[in-house]
């Protein structure tokens, strides 16, 4: 009996140590299981976050391309309307200066070609340019070659349908000039790109800058009183005998296009 007891006394304590160790268990437990509930939140919240900042990021770098690509578009077209707007300044100043051109020369008493320049050289870009009118257009070696502006060159050969045009920037080619304000005349020598110049001027010529000098015309070639340009500077030469008179041309050599040549007038 004293032995049923006791089995039964332990029996009762086995379980009451079950009990407490079931409990103990659960205490410890449900606050980790919340803990890595909490955790896992966090973990997923870290994670939510992330690709979140990564697809804003992709969605700048979208925005920044096509952002680049409107500018790049946007530039082109801006680039294709400068080259339209120079295209057209440049047929509105071609044809200002035909219309000068045909303006000259229904105004001219002498026979007139019209003539473009249509190729030069560019080892001697301001001694020489190639018009497109030559011997069967009645154009001849010598004929004066002018513009609206001033005194371009002469011809010095011509074929049939072509003709070379030595320019007054090339040092070869000499002009009478007149100062029409003083009555001053003198030859004038060209110098490519830099001012031409009217050497010997006797000293005490009270020439200033700004004055006009123009075809002195007495040969028969050039037309009288063409303008050939201003005068730029005076300053007396290396001896200092004479003055020389520096003359920046009327017209630009440089870029000149549409000409009239005047055939030499007969004898």
């Amino acid at each position: 009996m004293a032995r049923k007891e006791s089995d039964i006394e332990a029996q009762s304590q086995s379980i009451a140590e079950y009990v407490f160790l079931v409990m103990v268990v659960l205490m410890v437990a449900v606050p980790a299981s919340g803990f890595v509930l909490s955790a896992q939140s966090g973990i997923a919240g870290i994670f939510a976050k992330g690709a979140l900042q990564v697809q804003s990021t992709k969605d700048l770098a979208q925005q920044l391309l096509d952002s680049s690509a409107r500018i790049h578009a946007l530039e082109r077209k801006l680039a294709q309307d400068e080259l339209e707007l120079a295209r057209l300044k440049q047929q509105s100043r071609d044809s200002s200066r035909l219309r000068s051109l045909l303006e000259l020369k229904q105004k001219s008493e002498r026979t007139t070609v019209a003539a473009e320049v249509v190729a030069r050289n560019p080892d001697n870009w301001f001694e020489q340019v190639v018009i497109d009118k030559g011997s069967a257009d009645k154009v001849t070696k010598g004929s004066a070659v002018i513009s609206v502006s001033g005194v371009i060159g002469q011809v010095v050969s011509c074929s049939e349908h072509a003709s070379v045009v030595r320019l007054l920037t090339d040092p070869e080619q000499k002009l009478g000039v007149l100062i029409p304000r003083l009555g001053v005349t003198g030859i004038l020598v060209g110098d490519h790109e830099k001012n031409a110049h009217i050497d010997f001027v006797p000293v005490g010529t009270n020439v200033d800058a700004g004055d006009k000098v123009v075809c002195l015309g007495k040969a028969g070639t050039f037309p009288d009183n063409h303008p050939v340009g201003t005068v730029a500077a005076v300053r007396r030469d290396a001896n200092g005998a004479s003055m020389q008179i520096d003359v920046k041309l009327s017209d630009n050599c440089y870029d000149v296009s549409q000409v009239l040549v005047l055939p030499p007038l007969a004898n």
